[in-house]
């Protein structure tokens, strides 16, 4: 999801320059220093400050013997180099995250340049961390904050700050901006020691502050997200950019009048026309549409105290007052969402409408006309008092263009180059919107969301977030802690905003800017080019004729917002959404918010289901345990058999053992231990965790979802192994068999093994490519010419039926080659005695095969069977490369769910909970493949 910013984010992060003195007292170590980069100095010096404050720990820990040595290597041992630099360095380094403050441009931040000179101590940086390219974009600062490494200051997004604060991610900030006097959980401005409190709107204070203490401070700058049009397609539509529509029906004539099939797109393989409006499948993109229709993607119940009814009001309502006068204001609320409502399932089908709605061309008046399921059942619709007559061929499907293909296609990309007219995104970026997309700004410009219909307002969204202190802040000294705060109450002031404004206007986007602000910082020459409809935007958003709405803040709407995009938005947005049934995919999506995953599950619920699972958990702990024990004991016996007499005595043998046993150890059971302690935990990456006991497995045993992933994951598993693990067999036969050539052929199959797998992956990627133009729909065009052939181009991966199927070929394909040469090495000590006594008795090469290959083969297949299948359960690389889990549900494996719960929705504990569900079946199915395993006689191949 892209963030407004008051900064562009690059992603050449640089580090400012340290400076050091330029004397010393004997010049030794002056010499080192100008020896070294500036870089390394910098990160000597932390890192010998980070050793020392560890051993300071381990040496309060350990004995009194053992402190004097300890005390003597680490502090007369870098106590001088830290010394000097500590004392050359008497300024204080302020660091921020590159979307706040980009180095690179000193520029674009002259509020903060002008405070560095206010205060010569003062020193601020552009952190760099890490750079996770594609990924997870809080990652490298969440990683950073758990290895006491993060900048001082960083973002927050408004949906999730609640969640930082529960992760223990930030520093609160009540010693600067005041206390809780009244206990009411909220800082009111009377409370307030920082008069800048009152300025800051209410809901973000609300939003910002948690059991009375504030957390982050709102950015200056708000971005509002409306429709964006290019105005030169609308007029050659011969429609009218000064008065776009307000309601959906008006909306959606604009989108007929907009669609051009036979409009050449400069850069596209393919030619598609233009459409009217180029369609994301993210949530927070679509919950706006529910707004327009008088809804609400999260509500609130509060119980009238009095008479025990329930009231529903929205999630920003501000008024209490129910139909009967009863002000329900100190009522607690209790937040549920609200995605199955009548209005959103409104909003849905309108989506669903724009992608799919069925229209023709009226060939007598030239314009297109819209259609219904039952107009195109019959073959004919009535408009203006005269039947117009069509055929199956003439019906044009959707007026939008859905973001979907291998590598998938920017909006902005869309509106360059003319493919779509419309999107849906943020007045504030078109800044870097329009420079993007290679078009002008006169050419641009936007309009609030329309309504369902007159009697609704139009609404737009607002977007927001904080700027906050991380945890690490805590350590720093109080005077210290004093400037980070004055470099956060600059980053975050008025300053802020009008650099912004400014930026803007310079760029040639101030018909994008709030008049008010133009006028305010005496730009009274770009008043005139702010068409007069934009002006009237901004005044009916201030009068509160337009509706401005937010992201749901209330639980956990990050979970939802990538539920919605895979289970709901991009199925219908799909080539396969034609007949998408969303009603059911927004009841289950709603279920599934409401059942644990966006609002937990309340205690009553939890202590109903405790006891049963504490006897459930004790069966299965002493059914593992059993079968660990047997497993150990079978081994024990086994290498004791086989021990006697080998070795003079045990303890040499386990003295060679014992370095691989201790990094076993380390690396793999020490972390695998602490997983299982997380499981039971409501863990935390910075503060404490707190104990849980079995909640954790409980909402797994009542989340329907993690047992259908689960089911997935049998069936993943099963044509891994029906593919991956039976190709290699048939292929090493089939080479075994060749006449000529078998150097040949064995190679050829072997090349894709040398390949990278993330290569194999996005390559097959790239050939699932659902236009026309992709490599397996060109092969199926050319099958299609066949007489009695027609399949049509498919979807591949954006195909719920074909996806798991889709993202199995490509490991079968790659690993064939390499396994079946482990199977020729073994058919090479097949005698062919049996053979030739098979063909005397008249045995055709299948019963050779079903007698005397495959009984050879069988303790090899067998050992492969058992790592196949347990690496199998375990490896979801295609998956996260090739679906992400998607379409919808259908790859979402238990190993993809693990990986989304842990590192993008930051839920360890969930995760380990699932993972170690997952290791205990595994455990019970590598059991029994061992006591198979007993069975088998294995022989050595002769050469």
């Amino acid at each position: 999801m892209f963030l407004p910013t008051n900064h562009t984010n690059h992603t050449n992060d640089t580090r400012a320059e340290k400076h050091f003195p330029t004397e010393d007292t004997d010049g030794t170590e002056w010499k080192i220093l100008s020896a070294l980069s500036v870089w390394s100095v910098e990160k000597m010096v932390w890192l010998l400050r980070v050793l020392r404050g560890r051993i300071v720990r381990v040496v309060r820990g350990s004995s009194a013997a053992l402190r004097p040595l300890f005390a003597c290597t680490v502090f007369f041992g870098s106590a001088r180099f830290v010394g000097a630099s500590e004392q050359a360095a008497d300024e204080v380094q302020v660091t921020i995250v590159p979307k706040l403050y980009d180095a690179n441009r000193p520029e674009a931040s002259p509020h903060l340049t002008a405070l560095m000179k206010e205060d010569p101590r003062l020193k601020i940086e552009m952190w760099s961390g890490l750079s996770l390219r594609s990924g997870n974009g809080r990652a490298p600062i969440i990683m950073a904050i758990a290895g006491n490494t993060a900048p001082d200051i960083m973002e927050s997004w408004f949906h999730i700050i609640r969640n930082d604060v529960d992760q223990g991610l930030l520093y609160p900030l009540n010693e600067w901006v005041g206390d809780d006097l009244d206990g009411d959980g909220l800082i009111s401005p009377a409370e307030a020691k920082w008069s800048g409190w009152k300025n800051i709107p209410e809901l973000w204070r609300k939003v910002a502050t948690r059991d009375g203490k504030v957390y982050g401070i709102k950015q200056a700058n708000d971005a509002i997200m409306g429709i964006i049009f290019r105005t030169d397609l609308v007029r050659n539509a011969g429609l009218d950019p000064n008065n776009p529509p307000k309601t959906w029906d008006e909306f959606y004539e604009w989108c007929l009048r907009l669609c051009d099939p036979g409009r050449p797109v400069a850069g596209r393989s393919y030619n598609a026309g233009q459409k009217a409006i180029a369609l994301d499948p993210y949530g927070f993109a679509w919950i706006p549409w529910i707004e327009a229709a008088g809804g609400s993607a999260v509500v609130q119940t509060r119980v009238d105290p009095k008479t025990g009814v329930s009231h529903t009001f929205p999630l920003d309502a501000r008024d209490f007052r129910t139909s009967d006068g009863a002000d329900l204001s100190q009522v607690k609320p209790v937040f549920r969402a609200s995605f199955d409502s009548s209005e959103a399932l409104k909003a849905a089908e309108f989506f669903h409408r724009l992608r799919w709605g069925p229209w023709i061309y009226d060939d007598e008046s030239g314009k297109p006309v819209g259609l219904t399921e039952t107009d195109v059942a019959a073959g004919f619709v009535q408009r203006d008092g005269r039947i117009i007559r069509f055929q199956p061929t003439d019906v044009r499907w959707g007026v939008a263009q859905s973001q979907s293909g291998a590598r998938g296609t920017p909006q902005r990309e869309y509106l360059g180059r003319g493919a779509a007219v419309m999107v849906t995104w943020f007045v504030q970026d078109l800044l870097n919107f329009g420079a993007s997309s290679g078009v002008a700004p006169e050419l641009l410009s936007w309009f609030p969301f329309p309504s369902i219909d007159a009697s609704k307002p139009r609404v737009v969204q607002i977007q927001s977030h904080f700027a906050a202190l991380t945890s690490n802040v805590a350590q720093r000294p109080k005077a210290e802690r004093d400037e980070v705060w004055k470099v956060l109450r600059t980053l975050t002031g008025p300053a802020a905003k009008d650099e912004m404004t400014r930026t803007m206007v310079v760029s040639g986007f101030a018909r994008f800017v709030n008049p008010h602000d133009l006028e305010r910082l005496g730009f009274h020459d770009y008043l005139r080019d702010v068409p007069a409809m934009i002006r009237e935007y901004y005044r009916e958003i201030e009068t509160g004729e337009i509706k401005t709405h937010t992201e749901p803040y209330q639980g956990f709407w990050i979970t939802m917002d990538g539920a919605l995009n895979r289970e709901v938005l991009g199925l219908i947005l799909a080539e396969t959404g034609r007949d998408f049934d969303y009603r059911s995919a927004l009841q289950r999506v709603t279920a599934k918010a409401n059942g644990g995953e966006m609002f937990g599950r309340t205690e009553a619920e939890l202590s109903r289901y405790r006891t049963p699972a504490r006897i459930v958990f004790a069966i299965i702990a002493l059914g593992v345990c059993t079968i660990v024990w047997l497993l150990i004991r079978s081994l024990s016996d086994r290498a004791k058999a086989g021990a006697r007499g080998m070795v003079s005595h045990p303890l040499k043998a386990w003295l060679l053992l014992l370095p691989a046993l201790l990094l076993i150890g380390l690396w793999g059971y020490y972390p695998l231990g602490r997983g299982l302690v997380m499981a039971f935990q409501n863990f935390h990456i910075s503060g404490e965790s707190t104990f849980v006991g079995l909640d954790n497995f409980i909402g797994l045993a009542l989340d329907e979802s993690f047992w259908a992933s689960m089911g997935r994951t049998l069936y993943y598993v099963g044509l891994n192994l029906l593919f991956s693990f039976t190709a290699p067999i048939i292929l090493a036969v089939m080479l075994s068999e060749v006449p000529l050539g078998k150097t040949f052929y064995r190679t050829l199959f072997f090349l894709p093994q040398v390949t990278s797998g993330l290569v194999v992956a996005l390559l097959w990627k790239l050939m699932y490519a659902p236009d026309p133009t992709g490599m397996l729909n060109q092969l199926i065009a050319l099958l299609d010419r066949l007489p009695g052939v027609n399949i049509g181009p498919q979807s591949w991966l954006l195909d719920p039926k074909l996806a798991m199927l889709c993202v199995v070929v490509p490991t079968a394909w790659a690993t064939a080659g390499m396994q079946s040469l482990i199977y020729i090495a073994a058919l090479k000590g097949v005698p062919e005695e049996i053979y030739e006594a098979c063909e005397i008795d008249s045995g055709s090469i299948w019963t050779k095969l079903r007698h005397v290959t495959l009984p050879m083969l069988l303790p090899l297949i067998l050992i492969n069977f058992v790592g196949a299948f347990i690496s199998t359960f375990q490896n979801m690389g295609n998956i996260f490369l090739l679906t992400f889990g998607g379409p919808g549900e259908s790859t979402m494996v238990v190993g993809m769910r693990v990986w989304i719960e842990a590192y993008n929705n930051l839920r360890f504990s969930v995760a380990t909970s699932m993972a170690w569900v997952m290791g205990a079946a595994l455990i019970g199915f590598t059991f029994v493949q061992m006591q198979l395993l007993k069975r088998v006689e294995f022989r050595k191949t002769e050469n």
